[in-house]
């Protein structure tokens, strides 16, 4: 797709659109994808959203790239993490809302990655940097494997000069 590309669910971008590229190099395809979901909408996520992830889910994982949900605002959905961030890991509603998640969306749950997003703070806190950085960590291992992944191809030998 173009660069700057607007998306229109009521228009969606066809081959024959302009600026679409029909054999885009390696560096103009995703590399990973990220679902974002907010951990205090996981119980009521609507069954067309669910549905709309899952049929997502499942065209990416043909294409072979590597997905993973970042689970936002753990911090109000959890009174233990809100009240200190390092219990993330430790909070069984955290870790039961990630289960739920995982099988909502359909991704391993070493995929789903939860967060806290910075909204009211003045200033920078280092709970919320290492939960922040270890999913962008994640996400360019992610990226990574996928490289590894087109390199193993034999597909990919045209490719490899660039």
């Amino acid at each position: 797709m173009p660069d700057r590309y607007q998306f229109n669910p009521a228009a969606p971008l066809h081959a024959e659109s302009h600026g679409y590229n029909k054999s885009p190099d390696l560096e103009d395809k995703i590399h990973c994808v990220a679902y974002v979901i907010d951990a205090c909408k996981v119980s009521i996520m609507p069954e067309k959203l669910q549905e709309k992830l899952e049929a997502s889910r499942r065209k990416v994982n043909l294409l072979g790239i590597p997905q993973l949900v970042l689970l936002t605002k753990v911090d109000e959905a959890c009174p233990l993490v809100k009240d200190d961030l390092r219990n993330i890991y430790k909070s069984g509603y955290i870790k039961d809302l990630m289960q739920e998640v995982s099988t909502r969306v359909g991704v391993p749950l070493s995929c789903v990655v939860p967060v806290k997003n910075y909204n009211e703070e003045l200033e920078l806190d280092l709970s919320c940097d290492i939960l922040l950085l270890s999913a962008v960590i994640q996400m360019l291992r992610f990226a990574d494997n996928y490289f590894d992944n087109i390199s193993d191809q034999p597909s990919s030998i045209g490719n490899s000069d660039k």
